[in-house]
């Protein structure tokens, strides 16, 4: 299976399966190439088949009731791996037979421009640095410019969207078309409820939060910049000058989003909250009518705008 989004090549295939009759069990590798960058991630059958196509499922059932395009954040700290998680559940998406085709973008490419980072500076433990040394923490974001695009991608014909590049290692403009009918972005701060980011999950329809062991996510950041070309010095320095802080930031408290995951040491998946999509969601399917997003939340702003029209 093979899908192609966000300047992404997804594919995806399963091991251990022999045959039709044994569909149900086996484990899915994913291999994605993003802007040159080759990420290799594998997912366990019964997160698969327990909490990924659940999901997939439940938000294809609220976007045929609202009608319009239904918009999920998805949130994490570096390094749990959202971008891979985001674009196998748009792949799975396209693969279920009945459901609702995911579109998956991440909010990277409102990032401030280098140009920017490096004019503007930031006090950081009485130290006056460069918003550059701490890019990718929470204030190195264009948060108003995202809230435009967000609202922006309710109309039906939305403008692109920003994409950042692993190879320009900035911000591209434009680079995307906003077509799908559900919008999942991933992102690390859409939870966080502070400064700029706070109230911005009133954007969306459903929000989704997954925490990660603090040892596990070091492991990867600082593999990940290895892979990059990075010394083990220079990879273990960067996770302990702007990575840890970022990571911190993101599981020292977050706002209660619709959806709970854990993401366990060994890779695999709980569904924290949001546990009745194990079982199917019948509170949801008797929610008030006209109710946009989940039962057990406040319908989003928007939702008096698609009623008026």
């Amino acid at each position: 299976m093979t899908y192609k989004a966000r300047g992404a090549s997804v594919r995806m295939w399963w091991e251990g399966r022999s045959g039709a009759e044994d569909v149900r069990r086996g484990a899915m590798r994913v291999s994605i190439t993003v802007n040159g960058l080759d990420i290799e991630a594998s997912y366990r059958d019964e997160d698969i088949e327990g909490v990924f196509k659940p999901l997939v499922r439940h938000w294809s059932a609220a976007q045929r009731r609202l009608g319009g395009r239904y918009i999920v954040f998805m949130s994490a700290p570096p390094g749990s791996g959202k971008t891979t998680l985001s674009l196998c559940l748009a792949q799975l998406s396209h693969d279920m037979d009945g459901c609702v085709p995911i579109q998956a973008i991440g909010m990277d490419g409102y990032h401030y421009p280098n140009a920017y980072l490096d004019s503007h500076t930031y006090v950081e433990d009485s130290e006056t640095i460069t918003l550059r040394s701490r890019k990718g923490a929470s204030f190195t974001y264009d948060v108003a410019g995202l809230r435009a695009k967000l609202a922006d991608a309710r109309g039906e014909h939305p403008t692109p969207w920003p994409e950042y590049s692993r190879v320009l290692h900035d911000a591209v403009p434009d680079a995307m078309e906003i077509t799908g009918d559900i919008l999942l972005v991933e992102g690390n701060y859409f939870q966080i409820g502070e400064g700029a980011w706070a109230g911005i999950g009133e954007l969306a329809d459903e929000t989704v939060y997954i925490s990660a062991p603090m040892g596990l996510l070091r492991d990867r950041l600082v593999g990940r910049k290895l892979k990059g070309g990075s010394t083990q010095e220079e990879a273990e320095a960067w996770f302990e000058r702007s990575d840890d802080k970022n990571v911190r930031r993101v599981l020292g408290g977050h706002v209660p989003a619709d959806i709970e995951l854990a993401l366990g040491e060994d890779g695999g998946y709980t569904l924290t909250k949001g546990t009745e999509l194990l079982v199917g969601d019948p509170h949801y399917e008797r929610g008030a009518k006209g109710q946009r997003g989940h039962p057990l939340r406040p319908a989003s702003p928007w939702s008096q705008l698609s009623d008026s029209n």
